[in-house]
C-alpha cells in the first residue's frame, strides 16, 4: 500500500521549513493518513521531535556511502560536459528529451538525484511535497515520469536568492515537473512569474502550531531584551543587530541579545562580539525546544535579514505579542509588518537605523505592548482552522 503523503526536505535541522513540514505532518496523520518524511544530506542533526506516527527514511547515510563515487574522475567529467551544456547550449538543452536532463541532474546533485528518484519509483507515494529550492528540482527530476501529485514548495524570492550555476536553469527546466507550485509569501509568488511554462502558481501560507503554545504569552510576566531566533548564516544580519546593540543607547544599552539558534557564522559572530565587548550582554544559546518560553521572556523580536522568505521565528514571535523588528530587504515579512502598527520596519544594513529602533522600543514599553498586542491578533490568520482547506485543496488536487 503505498503512502498518502511524502514530505521531502534536505535534513531535519534547524529551520523553518522543518517546522512547517512537520505540522503538516501532524495535520495529514491526524486525519488518518500515512505519512512519510524523506532527508537527503548526510551528517545532519535532527533537532525536532518528530510526531507519533510519521515514519521518517533518512537517505543521508546511503548518499555518504556513496560521495566518493561522485568524485571519480568519471563523475567530475560528468559535471564539466553538464556545466558546459548549460553555459554555452542552453537553448537547445531546454529542447532536448526528459533522459537528457535526468543525466544533467543526477551529474550536478550527486548521489541524492539517484537515490531519490530510486525511491519514488519503487514506493510511488500518491503525493509529495517537497520544500526548499535544491530540494524541489530533485524531487521534480525524480517524479519527472512518476504518476505522483507533487507540489513543490518554494520559500525563497527568486530574485534575491542566489544559487550556483547551473542550478538556476535546471530549476527553470525542471518545475515545469510540479503539478502545483506553491510559495509561502506574496512576493515568491511574484518572483517565479520569471520561470515561463509554470502551471498558475498558489499561495500556500506557513501555518502556526495550536496557539495553545503560545498562552505564556499572556501571562503578566516581566518581559526585557532583544532576542533573534535564526540560524547563524550570513542571510539573516546578526552581525548587523550585535553592531546596532553596541552603538545603541538609553535603556537599550543595559539589555541583553538572546541568539537562538546554530549556524557556520557561530565563530566569526562570537568574535565580533568579543572585539565589540560585549561578552555579558549577548548570549548564544545553540538550537534549542524551548523556543515558545525564550520568547515569552523577551521584549522585542529583531531579525534584519538580507534577504527572506517568510521566517517562521518571526510569525512565533509576533503571536507571543512580541513587538518585532525586521528589515525592509525581502517582501515576505513586509507582507506582515505595517511599520508603526504591527511591528518596526528598518532599512537593510543600516547600523544605525537599527540601533535607534532598539533605542526607542527599549525605552517605550506602551509602544511595546500596542505593536506586540496587533501582531499577535493578526496571526490569527494562520491557525490551522484558517488555512486548512487551502492546503487541503493543494495536497488533493482539488
Amino acid at each position: 500500500m503505498s503512502d498518502d503523503l511524502w514530505l521531502v526536505l534536505p535534513h531535519l535541522g534547524a529551520g523553518g521549513a522543518q517546522k512547517v513540514a512537520l505540522l503538516a505532518a501532524e495535520r495529514y496523520l491526524a486525519m488518518g493518513w500515512r505519512v512519510r518524511l524523506v532527508t537527503l544530506l548526510p551528517n545532519q542533526p535532527v533537532v525536532h521531535e518528530l510526531p507519533v506516527g510519521l515514519v521518517h527514511t533518512d537517505l543521508g547515510p546511503e548518499v555518504a556511502s556513496r560521495w566518493a563515487l561522485f568524485f571519480t574522475p568519471q563523475r567530475r567529467l560528468h559535471r564539466v560536459a553538464v556545466k558546459a551544456i548549460f553555459s554555452l547550449g542552453w537553448p537547445l538543452i531546454a529542447l532536448a528529451p526528459w533522459p537528457v536532463w535526468r543525466w544533467c541532474v543526477e551529474a550536478i546533485g550527486g548521489p541524492q538525484a539517484e537515490l531519490l528518484r530510486r525511491r519514488c519509483a519503487a514506493h510511488r507515494p500518491q503525493r509529495v511535497l517537497s520544500m526548499l529550492s535544491r530540494t524541489n528540482i530533485l524531487s521534480c527530476s525524480a517524479l519527472w515520469d512518476q504518476p505522483c501529485h507533487l507540489v513543490v514548495s518554494e520559500r525563497n524570492d527568486l530574485r534575491r536568492q542566489t544559487l550556483p550555476f547551473p542550478w538556476p536553469r535546471l530549476r527553470r527546466l525542471l518545475y515545469r515537473r510540479a503539478d502545483v507550485m506553491t510559495a509561502n509569501t506574496l512576493g515568491v509568488l511574484e518572483s517565479l512569474a520569471a520561470l515561463d511554462g509554470l502551471r498558475d502558481p498558489v499561495l500556500l501560507p506557513n501555518p502556526l502550531p495550536q496557539r495553545s503554545g503560545f498562552e505564556m504569552a499572556h501571562a503578566e510576566i516581566p518581559r526585557q531584551g532583544f532576542i533573534a531566533v535564526a540560524r547563524l548564516v550570513h542571510q539573516k544580519g546578526l552581525d548587523v543587530l550585535i553592531d546596532a546593540l553596541a552603538m545603541a543607547g538609553g535603556v537599550a544599552r543595559d539589555w541583553t541579545l538572546t541568539l537562538v539558534g546554530e549556524g557556520p557564522e557561530r565563530e566569526a559572530l562570537m568574535a565580533q562580539v568579543a572585539r565589540l565587548q560585549l561578552e555579558d550582554r549577548v548570549r548564544f544559546l545553540g538550537h534549542r525546544s524551548d523556543v515558545p518560553h525564550l520568547l515569552a521572556q523577551a521584549a522585542v523580536f529583531v531579525l534584519p535579514s538580507r534577504f527572506e522568505g517568510m521566517p517562521n521565528a518571526l510569525l512565533e514571535a509576533m503571536a507571543q505579542g512580541l513587538a518585532v523588528v525586521v528589515s525592509d530587504a525581502s517582501p515576505g515579512p513586509l507582507e506582515e509588518i505595517d511599520h508603526g502598527r504591527s511591528g518596526w520596519v528598518v532599512p537593510s544594513e543600516d547600523v544605525g537605523a537599527l540601533a535607534q529602533a532598539l533605542e526607542q522600543l527599549a525605552a517605550d514599553p506602551s509602544q511595546r505592548q500596542r505593536l506586540g498586542g496587533t501582531a499577535r491578533d493578526q496571526l490569527l490568520s494562520r491557525d490551522w482552522s484558517q488555512l486548512a482547506p487551502v492546503w487541503d485543496g493543494v495536497l488533493r488536487g482539488t
